[in-house]
């Protein structure tokens, strides 16, 4: 199809001029001439239009061979990296090699998942491990028709990134000891609040304990003075209907007597009868023995 599409450009080419150089010669009719001209124009219009088509198609068939030469160039399992690999500061670990074409690389790590990847169509594969806080070994492998390649790796941690690990550990360590502290600050205050409420409460208990101990005292006192005054009253005669009555006094003595056989009539050398109100108009009180 490239052929074809020079011929028909160079075709027009050559006619254009001739059909040019005839015009101006004065050699062919007008008409033909603008006949001749248009066509040449169009062969070249319709050249120009198949020669990109038919290179795409030409370069369309050839990329196939390409590759099926490259699969079969590379008919055995291998896989080109590096030996050892290491973190940036930010804790991502990149591992970058080549391969077969549209190959499956597998990445086994000690502990952890096996990881899996394919290569593009240029052989190239990637993994990334994010946040990888821990040396260890790896291993790559990669299958192709029925055979298995291995290729060991070291993957440890930049310098960088194990600072700022250490860094972020120290925070957290000081995070965790402060809200400790905190929490133990509290702990403590709380425990003091408690202990001046219950000394509170004691006092208070206290307080009132002493005056409900001074009020029964009171009680006591007052109910002690009641019931002396009770049975002073009661010791006492009921004179209110007694003062007409007869009572007997002594020359020598002060007080009336109700009994000439009172006690305090012994020594007497003779009473005297009157009635109470006599008596007490004269200064006499009733005898204490009565």
């Amino acid at each position: 199809m490239t052929g074809l599409g020079t011929l028909l450009f160079l075709a027009g080419v050559i006619v254009l001029i001739f059909g040019i150089l005839r015009y101006r010669k004065r050699n062919w009719p007008r008409r033909k001439t603008q006949i001749v001209i248009i066509s040449s124009i169009l062969a070249i219009i319709i050249g120009i239009g198949i020669i990109p088509s038919s290179e795409t198609e030409e370069a369309s068939n050839e990329k196939p061979k390409q590759t099926e030469k490259t699969v079969k160039k590379n008919d055995k399992a291998f896989i080109k990296t590096d030996k050892t690999f290491s973190t940036n500061d930010e804790g991502t670990l990149t591992i970058k090699g080549e391969t077969i074409p549209g190959g499956e690389v597998r990445l086994a790590l000690e502990g952890a998942t096996e990881l899996v990847t394919d290569a593009d169509d240029d052989g190239n594969f990637e993994f990334s491990l994010m946040n990888f806080d821990q040396s260890r070994e790896a291993v790559l492998s990669m299958t192709f028709r029925g055979k298995t390649t291995e290729f060991p790796v070291s993957l440890s941690v930049s310098s960088g990134y194990e600072t700022k690990l250490a860094e972020e550990k120290k925070a957290e360590t000081e995070r965790v000891a402060a809200e400790k502290a905190e929490a133990e600050r509290v702990e403590r205050e709380r425990l003091a609040a408690e202990e001046q409420k219950a000394q509170e409460a004691k006092i208070a208990a206290e307080k009132k304990a002493e005056q409900d101990r001074i009020a029964a005292a009171e009680k006591a006192k007052a109910a002690e003075t009641k019931r002396a005054e009770a049975e002073r009253a009661a010791a006492q005669p009921d004179t209110s209907n007694k003062q007409g009555e007869t009572v007997y006094i002594t020359a020598t003595g002060s007080k009336y007597h109700y009994s000439q056989s009172c006690r305090g009539l012994n020594n007497s050398n003779g009473e005297t009868a009157v009635t109470v109100d006599e008596a007490k108009a004269q200064g006499f009180t009733l005898c204490g023995f009565e």
